[in-house]
């Protein structure tokens, strides 16, 4: 047994850091880079009846954590008892991207011929199989059951992210998209006119359950659907004294370089590389802020995706204008029927409602449900997710902070009595129709000039109707 100066000592000794005590500590901790909730077939509820029953069993499905290191990842189930058991450990140098695939939709023209390797997981890793192609450069599928690599994908560029549900698996690189099929991994569609986004999210997209949103680099009118986000957004005086600080600091840090050429001190193609780096942005004919929603089950096999005056839609079921900056990060909702964006400033966050039509993307409506606010400076955006009731949004930011919005999914005010129930309620409830409220805020609407909500009753026509509902 211990003695007392000899517990304190062990205290001191795990308590104070091993810099002011200067003895190496004795085993080095791994750096984690990344580290994901992932969802599954092994914690789907819908896939699993016993944790339909959570009230009465206790059962309740169990988290999956990745967690990527730099030299490989792991992947552990918790379950309520808190007992983790790792599933697989990969350790081949880091990974940048990993996702587990969902076991895919079966149809009577498919076999799936990895029936028995599913459970997969797809790894995007430093090295891959072969050992010759560029870092990032294929994705690795392993099987969780067996612990055997099963295929590699390989590319030329680098990749910089993965998603996966029961149709696709779309990797995704810096300007281009491909999808595979998830029941053969055969080659279902591409895109190539991503616009690119200066980071964390190198090309941000959106999947959902059958459908895929991505940035567009270019508006095409004939394609274009009734509604999105038009017109200029008003900046508040707080936002636009601290653009105007920016743009005479960028100014003075232009003039000290040109004076540091004429001296003699920087060389002389740096000032003239940025001037022509600029002066290309500026004729660039590319377009930001423009989305694009691809039907997943509709896309031709094989073929590219192109929004053009030449092109027919098929495939094509919204393109719209979402921001005037280049878009750094969309969600879709659990449903698939709402779509939140951001762009690279990182101020407003834009709720849409996309109600497509059979025919063409041209006769699409998407409605402008919300305008959220964060702040006046700028924040590179990282993630947005919806809760599973689709009554909260939350952003969260490189700035290492998250924000909480409550939204209703069929629009209008969020308030006491739709977000204190613990389930969705109607928009409109008989107190407030017997009141006659109902009429009161269709001319308080009408008044404003804007809408909160899609309600025929509420809404006008939503073709190019500035952005308004801010929270």
């Amino acid at each position: 047994e211990q003695s007392y100066m000899e517990s304190v000592v062990t205290f001191l000794q795990d308590v104070v850091p091993q810099a002011y005590s200067g003895t190496l500590p004795a085993e080095e901790k791994e750096k984690i880079i990344w580290v994901r909730f992932e969802n599954a077939d092994l914690n789907d509820t819908s896939r699993n009846m016993e944790f339909h029953e959570i009230h009465s069993t206790g059962n309740e499905p169990p988290l999956l954590v990745m967690i990527g290191y730099s030299d490989g990842m792991q992947v552990w189930s918790i379950p309520i008892s808190g007992e983790a058991q790792e599933l697989f450990s990969v350790r081949h140098g880091p990974v940048r991207a990993a996702r587990i695939l969902p076991a895919p939709q079966i149809s009577a023209q498919k076999c799936d011929n990895f029936s028995d390797k599913r459970p997969l997981l797809g790894v995007c890793k430093s090295i891959g199989s072969s050992g010759t192609s560029p870092p990032y450069c294929c994705v690795d599928l392993y099987s969780l059951r067996t612990g055997e690599m099963v295929k590699s994908i390989q590319f030329k560029t680098p990749i910089y992210d993965l998603h996966c549900n029961k149709r696709i698996l779309v990797v995704v690189l810096q300007e281009k998209i491909a999808a595979f099929d998830s029941c053969t991994f055969t080659k279902k569609f591409f895109v190539t006119s991503c616009y690119p986004c200066p980071g964390p999210n190198m090309n941000p997209i959106a999947l959902g359950s059958r459908w895929l949103a991505y940035a567009e680099n270019k508006l095409i009118r004939c394609h274009q659907s009734r509604g999105g986000a038009c017109g200029d957004n008003i900046q508040s005086y707080t936002a636009t004294v601290i653009s105007a600080a920016k743009t005479i600091k960028t100014g003075l840090t232009m003039v000290g370089k040109v004076v540091t050429q004429l001296t003699g001190t920087l060389p002389s193609g740096t000032t003239e590389e940025e001037i022509l780096a600029h002066s290309n942005i500026r004729r660039s004919p590319l377009v930001p802020g423009i989305i694009t929603i691809i039907d997943t089950e509709t896309v031709a096999e094989g073929q590219q995706v192109l929004v053009s005056e030449d092109s027919d839609s098929d495939g094509i079921v919204a393109h719209f204008p979402a921001h005037e900056k280049p878009i750094c990060c969309m969600a879709f909702n659990p449903s698939g029927m709402l779509l939140v964006t951001t762009d690279t400033l990182g101020h407003d966050f834009h709720v849409f409602q996309i109600l497509t039509h059979p025919w063409s993307s041209s006769q699409s409506a998407v409605h402008h449900l919300y305008t959220l606010h964060r702040g006046e400076t700028e924040a590179k955006v990282q993630d947005i997710s919806f809760s599973h009731d689709c009554r909260w949004v939350v952003v969260s930011t490189l700035r290492g902070t998250s924000h909480v919005f409550p939204i209703n999914p069929y629009g209008g005010q969020p308030c006491v009595r739709t977000h204190m129930s613990p389930r969705v309620v109607n928009r409109m409830s008989r107190f407030q129709k017997s009141a006659g409220l109902e009429e009161i805020e269709q001319e308080l609407t009408s008044k404003q000039g804007g809408r909160c909500s899609p309600v025929p009753g509420l809404s006008s026509s939503p073709s190019g109707s500035p952005l308004h509902g801010k929270l």
